[in-house]
């Protein structure tokens, strides 16, 4: 498919969540960030080289969320050029031995979303540590918490919401593992050694719900991923638990249901705000 027209398209369904009165969805989640237990299968729980399947992740009061909204969709704002070596921003990585994803130095947004669109956590994007960018990415479903791991612990990402014409709203949050695991414990419980690199890395992880981005109660289906130089070049993978609503998860409206734009709350979580 046409990588624009599957982006404007993702934008005119899944992104149009103007909510009328009386129709407003309630969206599950708490107003603070949190940490999370992995819980996957796989060769790759063992060996670090392997496929990592995540099956479920456990919140710290003991609930376990098994139901997921992958990356279906992109639009790619910014993303340095490889022209060789260490340059260029965000490239595909994966597993020495994985059956998912690829390796690309200089991917397009396609193969960016074929590397984030499986439950395989041993499939990520790469960063190289000087380069920058700025990435859209769109879920199938609406997202009420966004997880994110990131190997080596050691890096930081900054998350934007996206309302229904792909800008950003609410509060932009700097997700900083360097700072995080001095005050939580962030490690994901598991290892992987990627063709990027030369051994294998332990992984954190980090929930987000929309109260840290500042759009309560709404449906976000797109977010804004962003590195720049002094970032430390993130290496990650994301994923959303489902939005739902009494009887089960949202689902992606059609265009004529529901129209407008979607109003934000003021809330955030180490937050930049928009100006």
């Amino acid at each position: 498919m046409n990588a624009n027209f599957m982006s404007r398209t993702l934008r005119s369904t899944a992104l149009i969540a103007g909510l009328a009165a009386g129709t407003l969805l309630a969206i599950a989640g708490s107003a603070e960030a949190f940490t999370f237990k992995t819980n996957a299968t796989g060769a790759g729980w063992n060996d670090t080289t392997s496929d990592i399947w995540l099956q479920s992740i456990e919140l710290e009061d003991g609930t376990v969320i098994d139901k997921f909204s992958l990356v279906s969709g992109y639009g790619v704002v910014k993303n340095d050029k490889h022209t060789g070596g260490n340059s260029g921003a965000a490239s595909t990585d994966i597993g020495d031995t994985a059956t998912t994803g690829t390796k690309i130095e200089a991917p397009n947004g396609e193969q960016l979303v074929g590397n984030l669109n499986n439950l395989n956590l041993n499939n990520i994007i790469d960063t190289e540590d000087s380069g920058s960018f700025e990435l859209d990415f769109y879920f199938d479903n609406a997202v009420d918490n966004l997880l994110i791991w990131e190997r080596g612990i050691n890096s930081a990402l900054e998350v934007w919401a996206l309302n229904a014409d792909g800008e950003t709203v609410g509060d932009a949050v700097t997700v900083d593992f360097r700072q995080l695991k001095k005050q939580y414990d962030v490690a994901a419980g598991y290892s992987i050694n990627t063709k990027e690199i030369g051994g294998a890395q332990q992984v954190g992880s980090w929930g987000l719900t929309m109260a840290d981005l500042g759009v309560e109660d709404v449906a976000i289906y797109g977010f804004r991923f962003s590195s720049e130089k002094g970032f430390n070049g993130p290496d990650w993978k994301i994923a959303g638990t489902n939005a739902t609503r009494e009887g089960g998860p949202v689902d992606v409206p059609e265009p004529t249901m529901m129209l407008g734009l979607l109003t934000v709350g003021a809330l955030g979580f180490v937050a930049r705000k928009r100006g």
